[in-house]
């Protein structure tokens, strides 16, 4: 059987992939766009990032270990030859770039565990251009169902110490409409197998 999170990105696949597409052909007139993954860990991303070319893929992560996998993940979807990557070290707290330099930032499962959301989705403002845009994909707390919102959040401090900080209890939608942005498409929807995993939002953000 597939580990979990191969599962799990599987059957997110059609949904994401048509969002990565819709990001990337907002970018079509932009030169050398500038794409910052924030918490881009072993960069499972990299499958979605299939058929583009020149980008300048910059991976935040604060693990430094995790640089070697993203490159490896990377080399598989036959991104080196296209397009240019190279991870730093960071948090999404504060991101280690300079305001108005990013055409696009790209957060898929990071909003769960970074310390503080909100502080982190003021510096993705922060460093897109006007009219950068935001592409996010976040699982939270259930809106459709209070007894597994329940269960949720009664998980979430036994999950926050086995899975890096991660939180089954964020209602991180409500973040990101209280960021700021100048416009937001954004959807909730529900994943069939994952149990706490599958209240999820997604979109596009623009600043």
């Amino acid at each position: 059987a597939l580990p979990i999170l191969e599962r799990y990105e599987r059957d997110a696949y059609p949904k994401k992939l048509k969002l990565f597409q819709k990001l990337f052909s907002s970018l079509s007139d932009v030169s050398e766009p500038v794409v910052v993954e924030v918490g881009m860990g072993s960069f499972p991303n990299a499958q979605y990032y299939k058929g583009t070319s020149g980008l300048d893929i910059i991976g935040v992560d604060p693990n430094d270990s995790m640089s070697l996998y993203a490159n490896n993940n990377a080399a598989l979807s036959g991104l080196l030859q296209r397009d240019s990557l190279r991870v730093v070290h960071g948090v999404g707290e504060a991101l280690p770039f300079d305001d108005n330099s990013c055409d696009a930032v790209v957060s898929t499962l990071t909003l769960c565990s970074v310390i503080d959301p909100t502080k982190c989705l003021a510096e993705v403002k922060r460093v897109l251009k006007p009219g950068g845009k935001f592409l996010f994909w976040e699982h939270v707390l259930s809106e459709t169902d209070p007894d597994l919102a329940m269960r949720q959040i009664k998980k979430t401090p036994e999950q926050v110490m086995r899975a890096d900080g991660c939180h089954l209890d964020r209602r991180t939608g409500e973040f990101i409409k209280n960021a700021g942005f100048r416009t937001l498409d954004m959807e909730y929807f529900e994943l069939d197998r994952y149990v706490y995993l599958n209240p999820t939002v997604c979109g596009i953000a623009t600043a």
